[in-house]
């Protein structure tokens, strides 16, 4: 099996987007487009961990813009639900718990941005989200590789 650059290339730019990251690059660059797992899961990786890297960078900056516009309204709006929710999870399970279930539940992105936003710092909230993208990738890449018996007939391959 040799491995396509312009597939993977392909898989590493999915990789970054959220919600496709590579709970779906890594799928599909095993089970359809026939990559080498190894690759496909590294390739999935990487490109996982620079979104997620840029984004917490990038979200810094508008959690900062986004509060110097709401101390300048003088706004009195409370927090949303959702925001209170995340609240709760992180301080029940703390950052390593988010960056190791968000991923799976949600996404990568996502999770590492809310905690980012509730004040956990950049680098361990990079750091635990890259930990739990590593994991997740490895272990859906196992399942592919072992269960493609299982899963390809039910796309009619």
């Amino acid at each position: 099996m040799e491995a396509d650059g312009l597939w993977l290339s392909l898989l590493f730019v999915a990789s970054m987007i959220p919600f496709i990251e590579y709970t779906l690059a890594v799928p599909v660059g095993i089970l359809f487009v026939n990559q080498p797992p190894v690759l496909t899961v590294l390739v999935s990786i990487l490109g996982n961990s620079l979104g997620v890297v840029l984004l917490v960078l990038l979200s810094e900056k508008i959690r900062d813009w986004t509060l110097k516009r709401q101390n300048s309204q003088k706004s009195g709006r409370q927090s949303s639900k959702q925001q209170e929710k995340t609240k709760h999870f992180l301080e029940k399970y703390g950052m390593p718990g988010v960056g190791i279930l968000a991923p799976i539940l949600l996404s990568s992105h996502i999770g590492a941005v809310t905690a980012v936003a509730l004040g956990v710092s950049r680098s361990y909230a990079i750091l635990w989200t890259l930990i739990g993208v590593v994991l997740w990738a490895i272990i859906f890449g196992i399942i592919c590789v072992y269960a493609s018996h299982w899963l390809l007939p039910f796309f009619g391959q």
